[in-house]
């Protein structure tokens, strides 16, 4: 059976998972008009079908690429940053083994392959990670290295490259349409040094995006056994009325002393833990929505830090971290049951599938009530995608990101996040509604992002936390003069290397 055959027939068997009563259960009921209703007789139930296979559905949204395009079999490489373990994501496996990702994976490389023909291979660089892509992609670079046509590496280490003049802007190329649901707009608008200029693309191709979303996890056991029901937490967040206080009053009331030897210890029952201080962190930084940055008349980034709300929030978060009953040296406690709240990514939910007790999902929490939505921080260590200046043709790299885009938005993207993450992982109906409202408030902010270069100013909740320390405005008043001047640097870099 050829491989263009088992494309067609995962493609059914994927759209038939996708109405089954499993997919429905997991809070995505069919819709009425995806299967015909009997009809009165074959002619009325022949437009009926008619009708049903023109209706659009995600698994057949089009794109706006030409159908005649056509690159005649020539080779497209794609490097990747491997160090966390990506492939399955991005190129799936050597075959077809029945697991559900890693197969979608494989039959979207081969749809676009076949569509675009050409000849779509992958080079996994397994030495690379956030502390290496910089001199990796760079070296490769100077070296005028024309072998890889697309680079996916880690935003920390991306961005310290990004006003270096090694990547193509991508508004001067054609095919990429970023009017379409494939594209995280939002997320590469807060990326971007001017308004005119976009280096680095986000989409359902980087799915490392959504697994690298932090969570905020919670033991229903324990909650059920010292609060209540724990629909009443998801109750909170559905009605935005989960913030930073609640959050620290449960931290508090949940800890037990259970070996009474009067000190706080691993052996106890935790209110909350975390891998560790440091990163752990970062999402309460941002959750609250304040505009730490904005844009002058020139659509230029304009540091404000300097900000009431900011103040608020340093106090209350250095606050929670930092009261007795929170532990950021590991989350083998919440593994076994001895925490109430666990910091984690959304991956992090794959871990947690052996625990014997039930978990669920709860998104970063609001500074406080009035604040009108969420924000869910993506990690520093999701995967970006660039075109290099050595690629030889970027147009075609421009068509083939369109494509691998949308069609992962198709079929990789549900075949995840709704099929595997919300049934396989999440152990209730309304855990479901709360992972998509993580995932529609998905962000990320310029100074977190671009932080190695302006003085480390997209971390100062880090130094707070780790010091006990609530003076923000001293702080960032440190800062601020260094990051002030690494920013103009910036500018004058990319003026001088996008423009020579």
């Amino acid at each position: 059976m050829s491989r263009r055959t088992i494309l067609r027939i995962f493609s059914t068997v994927l759209a038939l998972i996708l109405l089954c009563p499993v997919f429905a259960a997991c809070g995505n009921p069919v819709p009425e008009t995806a299967v015909p209703a009997p009809g009165p007789d074959a002619a009325s139930a022949g437009e009926t079908d008619a009708a049903a296979e023109t209706e659009i559905t995600r698994e057949n949204l089009p794109d706006t690429l030409p159908s005649d395009l056509d690159f005649g079999g020539k080779s497209f490489t794609i490097y990747y940053s491997n160090g966390f373990n990506w492939t399955a994501f991005i190129e799936g496996g050597e075959e077809l083994t029945g697991e559900t990702v890693s197969d979608t994976v494989i039959l979207s490389n081969e749809s676009v392959s076949n569509r675009l023909n050409i000849d779509l291979e992958y080079y996994a660089e397994n030495s690379g990670d956030w502390s290496t892509i910089t001199s990796l992609v760079s070296n490769l670079i100077m070296a005028n290295d024309s072998s890889y046509d697309v680079y996916l590496g880690e935003q920390y280490g991306l961005t310290q490259t990004a006003v270096k003049g090694f990547y193509r802007n991508v508004f001067e190329l054609p095919y990429l349409d970023f009017s379409q649901p494939w594209w995280n707009v939002t997320f590469m608008e807060n990326l971007q040094l001017k308004e005119d200029t976009r280096v680095f693309l986000t989409g359902d191709f980087n799915l490392t995006t959504l697994n690298q979303l932090f969570v905020q996890y919670f033991n229903k056991r324990i909650y059920l056994d010292q609060f209540g029901d724990p629909d009443e937490l998801y109750g909170l967040v559905l009605e935005g009325n989960w913030t930073i206080d609640k959050m620290s009053e449960l931290i508090a009331a949940a800890y037990r002393d259970l070996n009474g030897d009067g000190r706080v210890d691993t052996d106890d029952q935790l209110g909350y833990v975390a891998y560790m201080t440091a990163s752990s962190v970062d999402p309460f930084m941002y959750c609250a929505d304040i505009p730490f940055t904005s844009r002058d008349s020139d659509g230029k980034i304009v540091i404000d830090m300097n900000q009431e709300r900011a103040v608020t929030l340093s106090e209350k978060v250095v606050s929670l971290f930092n009261q007795p009953a929170a532990y950021t040296k590991g989350t083998e406690t919440f593994l076994t049951g001895g925490a109430l709240f666990c910091n984690g990514l959304m991956r992090s939910a794959e871990g947690f599938r052996n625990m014997e007790d039930d978990f669920g999902f709860l998104p970063s929490p609001k500074l406080d009530e009035e604040q009108a939505a969420y924000r869910n921080l993506v990690g520093d260590c999701n995967l970006f995608t660039v075109i290099p200046v050595t690629c030889v043709d970027a147009d075609m790299a421009a068509a083939v990101l369109e494509a691998l885009n949308a069609q992962t938005y198709r079929t990789v993207t549900p075949a995840w996040y709704e099929v595997t993450l919300k049934c396989k992982y999440s152990r209730d109906l309304v855990s479901s509604e709360i992972i998509d409202l993580i995932h529609d408030a998905i962000y990320t902010d310029f100074i977190f992002a671009y932080s190695p270069m302006i003085s480390q100013m997209g971390q100062v909740m880090r130094d707070l936390v780790t010091n006990n320390n609530t003076n923000y405005m001293s702080n960032i008043a440190s800062k601020d003069k260094v990051a002030r001047k690494g920013l103009e640097r910036m500018y004058k870099d990319l003026d001088k290397n996008m423009n020579p």
